[in-house]
């Protein structure tokens, strides 16, 4: 079991985060309610995973993070934050962190994120009870997950996402379309709920935005909006809503269909990854390539198939093109993905690489240079922005 140190200046979270911990079977070895006493502390216990707030006195989670990643790049860290950080939760991922986690948080999703991160050392140690994963959650009236809100009202935000927290759910807002589709890229959200009418961009954009990216694409989507024209409606479920709600409707109506749709894409996912043969997928457009990698790299099937596509004469035909590889799809990114990751590395000495992590990012900080001559980015529009700004150079 996970040896944990909890940084938060909130003695009533570290309380709940040490209950729940210590009840699945991990230890807390440290608990510090300011940032700047927690590298100190680190180097001390030497913890395998820390939880992390983002404001407290002295130094901020971030900074901590960051302080943390620099000294111990090995380090797991999950940043704990409430629902109005989320550009504060972005930063925390790319100053290293593993993961998020949103406040208020369930038990269940705490001990996933944790499980998660410490899987290495829980395969040592069997003879302990069996800890609760996202599989054993059957579908019933307490179901609950993480969903993204995207509104340009903050009213709304406020009170839908006050109704969603009573269910058990957390919450991440956005007020617009545009960090909407980052946060949901990267957070990997069980939900999205979509207003349709917002001034940067509206919710269908957001929505075909949304299906023609392979890590957002099976999202389920409900579209919650005043707007209840027919061919609004219609408009919405051709574009592949899972559900569309009327903003006046009954409280429980909410409620329901947001259960119904966590638990019917659990299902659906289950089933792609027990069926989908296709662990690698190449789309070729222009002079860029995308290599994306699903479920995983280390089963005998994922080796089996990359064996066939990495073949001498596939590898030639990249030559002459941008290369962007996309790792946001792998499930669990633990020590045995690592060592399929090194393999993959090899196959390309000399060239540059472009690798999306998503919210693998901490695990590749961990084990790679980051400041070598790979590139590692936390959504594909970081990698595609970077390939355009170097064109736009070469062009001049």
């Amino acid at each position: 079991m996970a040896k944990l140190m909890l940084v938060d200046d909130s003695k009533l979270v570290r309380k709940k985060l040490a209950d729940i911990l210590t009840k699945a079977g991990h230890s807390v070895v440290c608990e510090c309610e300011r940032g700047d006493d927690a590298l100190s502390a680190y180097r001390t216990y030497k913890p395998d995973i820390v939880t992390m707030d983002i404001n407290m006195p002295g130094m901020d989670g971030i900074e901590t993070t960051g302080e943390i990643r620099k000294h111990y790049p090995d380090a797991k860290i999950i940043i704990v934050s409430a629902n109005s950080q989320e550009r504060m939760i972005l930063e925390g991922i790319n100053k290293g962190a593993s993961c998020f986690i949103v406040k208020p948080f369930t038990d269940d999703h705490v001990i996933r994120t944790v499980n998660r991160l410490a899987v290495d050392i829980m395969k040592k140690d069997q003879s302990k009870k069996d800890l609760p994963a996202p599989k054993d959650l059957n579908f019933n009236e307490n179901i609950s997950g993480l969903i993204l809100i995207i509104d340009d009202s903050k009213l709304v935000l406020q009170i839908t996402s006050d109704l969603l927290k009573k269910d058990g759910h957390n919450i991440i807002t956005s007020q617009t379309g545009k960090e909407g589709l980052e946060l949901a890229r990267t957070g990997n959200p069980d939900l999205i709920i979509l207003d349709i009418v917002m001034p940067d961009m509206d919710g269908y954009d957001v929505l075909k935005e949304l299906k023609k990216d392979e890590f957002t694409k099976n999202i389920p989507v409900i579209m919650y909006s005043s707007k209840t024209k027919k061919e609004d409606i219609i408009l919405a479920m051709k574009l592949g809503v899972t559900d569309y709600i009327s903003k006046n409707c009954e409280e429980f109506i909410l409620s329901g269909k947001t259960r119904s749709s966590i638990a019917d894409a659990r299902k659906k996912r289950e089933l792609l990854e027990k069926n989908d043969v296709n662990n690698i997928v190449i789309d070729r457009q222009e002079k860029t390539t995308y290599i994306t990698f699903r479920f995983t790299l280390k089963s005998e099937n994922a080796i089996s198939e990359r064996k066939k596509v990495f073949t001498g004469a596939f590898l030639k035909t990249l030559a002459d093109t941008v290369v962007i590889f996309d790792y946001r799809l792998i499930n669990d990114m633990d020590s045995g993905e690592i060592s399929q990751l090194k393999y993959l590395f090899s196959l390309f000495p000399e060239r540059e690489m472009l690798i999306v992590c998503g919210k693998h990012y901490g695990a590749f900080a961990a084990d790679f240079d980051m400041d070598g001559k790979n590139k590692f980015f936390i959504s594909m529009g970081d990698a595609e922005l970077y390939v355009e700004s170097r064109t736009t150079a070469g062009n001049r």
